[in-house]
């Protein structure tokens, strides 16, 4: 295992203090549930009863993705696999009861083609054929889900299938052994920190979530176009100026209600919102309330930037052309609506040798390390400190002979 080693160079500053939030601030989304957060820091930017374990309905098609791209990254499957559809799941993709993508009994998809239908269109019965494509049944597929859960620190996660259905709505692939109206249940905590992973693991992901239209050959043997569920993608009805939304899934079920989480570009930032049980008439409500949210971000917050120590900017290299490499970024930044009060700044090298090092060849853009922020005024959604990473800003290839050995 590689070593990470903490540098215990610390900074502490006191600037103004944060003003607490009234009740009815933090009541301000219109849901039983909703979480807002910058991707990169793991900052937690605004929440309402985050942590409260709730019915999530297909967002839990995301754990199911999570899985997957283990299975990818370790060669299990890649995205040509074929999949062949069985009896039952046609029955399933094919059932009006369910979000549909209407498959044909014995015909093939390629895992790339089962992924699209799974995140543009929510189909459940395409996401059955997605999980059986590495010789999985639904149960142990959904067991490994449990596992990846509990591994991601998923703490309200409850999981009972790959779908997101009832257990009594899985039919044929039901478990016996619970209850039929059992679900799956997540915290928007849980949510948010299971879609941060998912970014950074897998960006591929945002790529499939953010198509507009996904293309599918149907049961009866004729190609049809869907429509992304997601109206806040570019030129959708819930567009927000200023904020760029790439995805990415939506959750419907008479228990989790509309549901929804975003992932978007905001300057410069990548920002995750969770949305759960918007409250209202129809299931746009979840966007109108994550609409809420961003215009939340761009009203009352703005980015504080924050010097990095020179000493925090460089690590020292080791058998190297050049004994130090200097690391980015200099500044980091909070979303705050008021200065932040003391905070501490530490810096972690990764990947150092038993001298204390980076060996040589150090590449240009390579993470070499990371900085950590700690301060009562923020909180991130694993409750440990703010991450940044930190990158290399040029090549240092391995020395001769005496270089090294002077160096």
């Amino acid at each position: 295992m590689k070593k990470v080693v903490l540098i215990f160079l610390t900074i502490i500053i006191t600037l103004g203090s944060e003003l607490p939030i009234s009740a009815a601030q933090k009541q301000m989304i219109n849901a039983s549930s909703a979480i807002m957060v910058d991707a990169t820091s793991g900052q937690v930017i605004y929440q309402q009863n985050a942590n409260k374990q709730l019915p999530v309905a297909s967002i839990s098609k995301l754990l199911t993705v999570a899985v997957l791209h283990d299975e990818l990254a370790h060669h299990k499957i890649n995205l040509n696999t074929k999949v062949r559809v069985t009896t039952e799941i046609a029955q399933m993709s094919n059932n009006p009861n369910y979000s549909r993508i209407e498959m044909k009994e014995g015909q093939s998809y390629s895992v790339k083609q089962l992924l699209s239908a799974a995140l543009v269109k929510s189909g459940d019965g395409a996401t059955v054929a997605l999980v059986t494509a590495g010789g999985d049944s639904v149960a142990s597929f959904t067991t490994k889900m449990q596992k990846k859960a509990k591994e991601l620190g998923l703490k309200k996660a409850h999981i009972i299938n790959p779908t997101g259905l009832t257990n009594a709505d899985m039919g044929v692939f039901k478990n016996n052994k619970i209850s039929d109206n059992s679900e799956n249940e997540m915290s928007a905590t849980d949510v948010s920190i299971l879609t941060r992973y998912l970014i950074k693991a897998y960006p591929r992901l945002v790529k499939i979530a953010s198509q507009k239209k996904a293309s599918f050959l149907t049961s009866s043997g004729t190609t049809k176009s869907f429509d992304n569920l997601n109206k806040m993608l570019p030129g959708g009805e819930y567009t927000v100026p200023g904020v760029t939304v790439t995805g990415l899934k939506t959750g419907t079920s008479e228990s989790a209600g509309a549901s929804f989480v975003s992932t978007a570009n905001y300057k410069g930032h990548i920002i995750i919102t969770v949305v759960l049980h918007a409250n209202g008439d129809n299931n746009d409500a979840r966007f109108v309330q994550t609409q809420k949210l961003y215009e939340m971000l761009k009203n009352d917050y703005h980015l504080q930037t924050i010097k990095v120590p020179q000493e925090m900017q460089t690590v020292t290299v080791s058998n190297g052309t050049m004994t130090k490499a200097s690391a980015k970024p200099q500044r980091i930044s909070v979303w705050t609506k008021k200065k932040i009060g003391s905070y501490t700044l530490s810096q972690t090298i990764r990947n150092k040798n038993k001298w204390g090092k980076i060996d040589a060849p150090v590449r240009k853009g390579q993470q070499v390390g990371t900085l950590n922020l700690t301060s009562s005024s923020v909180k991130s959604i694993t409750n440990e400190p703010l991450t940044y990473p930190q990158y290399s800003n040029q090549n240092i290839a391995k020395g001769n002979f005496f270089q090294r050995f002077f160096h």
